[in-house]
Protein backbone atom coordinates (compact mmCIF):
# COMPACT_ATOMS: atom_id res chain seq x y z
CA UNK A 1 0.00 0.00 0.00
CA UNK A 2 3.06 2.57 0.39
CA UNK A 3 4.61 1.67 -2.59
CA UNK A 4 1.35 2.80 -4.27
CA UNK A 5 0.89 5.97 -1.53
CA UNK A 6 4.54 6.93 -2.91
CA UNK A 7 4.02 6.61 -6.39
CA UNK A 8 0.67 8.87 -6.27
CA UNK A 9 2.31 11.70 -4.90
CA UNK A 10 5.42 10.92 -6.67
CA UNK A 11 3.37 11.61 -10.07
CA UNK A 12 1.32 14.31 -8.89
CA UNK A 13 4.59 16.18 -7.78
CA UNK A 14 6.29 15.83 -10.58
CA UNK A 15 3.01 17.03 -12.95
CA UNK A 16 2.97 20.19 -10.48
CA UNK A 17 6.91 20.98 -10.27
CA UNK A 18 7.63 20.67 -13.65
CA UNK A 19 4.45 22.97 -14.75
CA UNK A 20 5.67 25.77 -13.32
CA UNK A 21 7.95 28.18 -15.13
CA UNK A 22 11.70 28.03 -14.65
CA UNK A 23 13.02 30.77 -12.80
CA UNK A 24 14.60 33.59 -14.46
CA UNK A 25 18.18 33.93 -13.58
CA UNK A 26 20.04 35.75 -16.56
CA UNK A 27 19.98 38.91 -14.47
CA UNK A 28 21.66 37.47 -11.35
CA UNK A 29 25.42 38.68 -11.22
CA UNK A 30 27.86 36.03 -12.35
CA UNK A 31 29.68 36.30 -9.33
CA UNK A 32 26.75 35.63 -6.96
CA UNK A 33 25.30 33.01 -9.27
CA UNK A 34 26.94 30.10 -7.69
CA UNK A 35 27.65 31.08 -4.12
CA UNK A 36 25.61 28.86 -1.77
CA UNK A 37 22.64 31.20 0.17
CA UNK A 38 22.15 28.51 3.47
CA UNK A 39 22.64 25.53 5.28
CA UNK A 40 20.03 23.60 6.55
CA UNK A 41 21.10 21.45 9.88
CA UNK A 42 18.82 18.67 10.40
CA UNK A 43 17.47 15.43 12.94
CA UNK A 44 15.39 12.79 11.61
CA UNK A 45 12.66 13.00 13.91
CA UNK A 46 11.13 8.96 13.15
CA UNK A 47 14.62 7.24 13.71
CA UNK A 48 15.23 9.36 16.84
CA UNK A 49 11.52 8.16 17.73
CA UNK A 50 12.14 4.52 17.38
CA UNK A 51 15.34 4.70 19.74
CA UNK A 52 13.65 6.65 22.24
CA UNK A 53 10.42 4.27 22.06
CA UNK A 54 12.19 1.40 22.66
CA UNK A 55 11.56 -0.74 19.55
CA UNK A 56 14.74 -2.55 19.59
CA UNK A 57 15.86 -0.77 17.22
CA UNK A 58 18.74 1.91 17.94
CA UNK A 59 18.92 4.86 15.62
CA UNK A 60 20.05 8.73 14.83
CA UNK A 61 20.46 10.59 11.52
CA UNK A 62 21.20 14.06 10.66
CA UNK A 63 21.10 15.91 7.31
CA UNK A 64 23.08 19.20 6.04
CA UNK A 65 21.43 20.61 3.02
CA UNK A 66 23.57 23.37 1.54
CA UNK A 67 21.26 25.57 -1.11
CA UNK A 68 23.36 27.07 -4.38
CA UNK A 69 20.16 28.83 -6.44
CA UNK A 70 17.21 26.40 -7.03
CA UNK A 71 19.80 23.40 -6.19
CA UNK A 72 21.01 22.11 -2.86
CA UNK A 73 23.62 19.63 -2.28
CA UNK A 74 22.27 17.00 0.51
CA UNK A 75 24.17 14.80 2.74
CA UNK A 76 22.96 12.69 5.79
CA UNK A 77 24.66 10.27 7.57
CA UNK A 78 23.32 8.13 10.68
CA UNK A 79 23.80 4.88 12.86
CA UNK A 80 21.48 2.20 13.22
CA UNK A 81 21.23 -0.91 15.65
CA UNK A 82 18.55 -3.97 15.53
CA UNK A 83 18.07 -6.20 17.61
CA UNK A 84 15.80 -9.18 16.60
CA UNK A 85 14.25 -12.66 17.84
CA UNK A 86 12.70 -14.64 20.99
CA UNK A 87 13.72 -18.08 20.30
CA UNK A 88 16.60 -16.81 18.68
CA UNK A 89 19.27 -13.75 18.69
CA UNK A 90 20.00 -11.58 15.46
CA UNK A 91 21.89 -8.10 15.54
CA UNK A 92 22.93 -5.93 13.01
CA UNK A 93 24.87 -2.86 13.37
CA UNK A 94 26.49 -0.34 11.60
CA UNK A 95 26.71 3.16 9.60
CA UNK A 96 25.29 4.69 6.63
CA UNK A 97 25.60 7.32 4.32
CA UNK A 98 24.01 9.49 1.44
CA UNK A 99 24.62 11.93 -0.95
CA UNK A 100 22.94 13.36 -3.75
CA UNK A 101 21.31 16.93 -4.77
CA UNK A 102 17.99 18.03 -5.00
CA UNK A 103 16.24 20.47 -7.80
CA UNK A 104 13.72 23.18 -5.69
CA UNK A 105 11.09 24.07 -7.56
CA UNK A 106 9.64 27.19 -5.25
CA UNK A 107 10.52 30.51 -6.60
CA UNK A 108 10.93 32.32 -3.29
CA UNK A 109 14.29 31.56 -1.87
CA UNK A 110 14.55 33.99 0.99
CA UNK A 111 11.97 31.93 2.76
CA UNK A 112 13.46 28.90 3.01
CA UNK A 113 11.00 26.79 1.76
CA UNK A 114 11.44 24.14 -0.71
CA UNK A 115 9.38 21.63 -2.69
CA UNK A 116 12.16 19.14 -4.35
CA UNK A 117 13.30 16.36 -6.13
CA UNK A 118 16.37 14.60 -6.25
CA UNK A 119 18.97 11.61 -6.49
CA UNK A 120 20.79 9.95 -3.85
CA UNK A 121 23.74 7.77 -3.50
CA UNK A 122 23.66 5.95 -0.59
CA UNK A 123 26.13 2.88 1.46
CA UNK A 124 26.65 1.34 4.48
CA UNK A 125 29.50 -0.51 6.36
CA UNK A 126 28.04 -3.03 9.04
CA UNK A 127 28.03 -6.38 10.72
CA UNK A 128 25.19 -8.63 11.94
CA UNK A 129 25.54 -11.97 13.74
CA UNK A 130 23.04 -14.81 14.28
CA UNK A 131 23.02 -17.20 17.67
CA UNK A 132 20.45 -19.81 18.03
CA UNK A 133 19.10 -23.09 19.85
CA UNK A 134 18.60 -26.56 18.51
CA UNK A 135 17.71 -29.92 19.09
CA UNK A 136 19.02 -32.66 16.66
CA UNK A 137 18.59 -35.62 19.28
CA UNK A 138 21.83 -34.92 21.06
CA UNK A 139 20.90 -32.56 23.22
CA UNK A 140 20.53 -28.74 22.82
CA UNK A 141 23.30 -26.84 20.87
CA UNK A 142 23.81 -23.21 20.57
CA UNK A 143 24.81 -21.86 16.69
CA UNK A 144 26.36 -18.82 16.09
CA UNK A 145 26.76 -17.30 12.49
CA UNK A 146 28.55 -13.96 11.90
CA UNK A 147 29.19 -11.56 8.97
CA UNK A 148 32.27 -8.84 10.10
CA UNK A 149 32.96 -6.35 6.98
CA UNK A 150 29.19 -6.05 5.22
CA UNK A 151 28.40 -3.02 2.67
CA UNK A 152 26.09 -2.15 0.84
CA UNK A 153 24.86 0.36 -1.76
CA UNK A 154 21.64 1.74 -3.48
CA UNK A 155 20.15 4.60 -4.90
CA UNK A 156 17.37 6.50 -4.16
CA UNK A 157 15.17 9.09 -5.95
CA UNK A 158 13.57 11.59 -3.02
CA UNK A 159 10.36 13.96 -3.16
CA UNK A 160 10.40 16.51 0.02
CA UNK A 161 8.76 19.37 1.07
CA UNK A 162 10.78 21.65 3.67
CA UNK A 163 8.34 24.28 5.33
CA UNK A 164 9.26 27.17 7.62
CA UNK A 165 7.37 26.94 11.40
CA UNK A 166 9.10 30.01 13.37
CA UNK A 167 12.43 32.27 12.52
CA UNK A 168 14.89 29.77 11.43
CA UNK A 169 12.99 26.75 12.52
CA UNK A 170 11.30 24.40 9.58
CA UNK A 171 10.17 20.76 9.80
CA UNK A 172 9.63 18.92 6.18
CA UNK A 173 9.20 14.89 5.10
CA UNK A 174 10.96 13.22 2.58
CA UNK A 175 9.61 10.38 0.30
CA UNK A 176 12.16 7.95 -0.92
CA UNK A 177 12.00 4.81 -3.87
CA UNK A 178 15.44 2.72 -2.94
CA UNK A 179 16.68 0.67 -5.43
CA UNK A 180 19.28 -0.88 -7.26
CA UNK A 181 20.19 -2.32 -3.45
CA UNK A 182 23.44 -4.49 -3.51
CA UNK A 183 25.15 -6.36 -0.46
CA UNK A 184 28.50 -7.77 -0.50
CA UNK A 185 30.80 -9.90 2.34
CA UNK A 186 27.55 -12.26 2.94
CA UNK A 187 29.15 -15.95 4.12
CA UNK A 188 26.75 -18.22 5.23
CA UNK A 189 24.60 -16.33 7.27
CA UNK A 190 22.12 -13.87 5.08
CA UNK A 191 21.53 -10.26 6.47
CA UNK A 192 18.38 -9.11 7.08
CA UNK A 193 18.24 -5.36 7.83
CA UNK A 194 20.56 -3.07 5.99
CA UNK A 195 21.22 0.18 7.96
CA UNK A 196 19.69 2.88 6.11
CA UNK A 197 17.96 1.22 4.08
CA UNK A 198 15.76 -1.51 5.78
CA UNK A 199 14.99 -4.70 5.50
CA UNK A 200 16.74 -6.96 2.20
CA UNK A 201 13.42 -9.09 1.69
CA UNK A 202 13.01 -6.84 -1.18
CA UNK A 203 15.20 -5.65 -3.79
CA UNK A 204 13.05 -2.09 -4.05
CA UNK A 205 11.47 -0.19 -1.02
CA UNK A 206 9.82 2.81 -0.56
CA UNK A 207 10.55 5.11 2.96
CA UNK A 208 9.29 8.25 4.62
CA UNK A 209 11.17 10.19 6.86
CA UNK A 210 10.48 13.14 8.86
CA UNK A 211 12.83 16.24 9.55
CA UNK A 212 13.64 18.87 12.17
CA UNK A 213 15.49 21.37 10.75
CA UNK A 214 17.49 24.67 11.85
CA UNK A 215 18.32 27.06 9.13
CA UNK A 216 21.88 29.08 8.54
CA UNK A 217 21.00 31.78 6.10
CA UNK A 218 24.05 33.23 4.11
CA UNK A 219 22.86 36.39 2.44
CA UNK A 220 22.86 39.98 3.85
Amino acid sequence: MLRYIFSLVFTGACLFVFSQEEEVTSSLDKSQRFLPHELKVGLNAIRSGRTFLGSGVTTQELELALAVQQYILVANIGYEENIRGEEYDYRNRGAFYRVGFDRNFTKDKASGNALTLGLRYASAAFRDELAFMTDQGFGEQTYFLENDNLTARWFEVVFGIRGKIVSNFYIGFSMRWQTFRSVSGEGELKTFDIPGFGKTRRQNSTAFDYYLMWRIPFDK
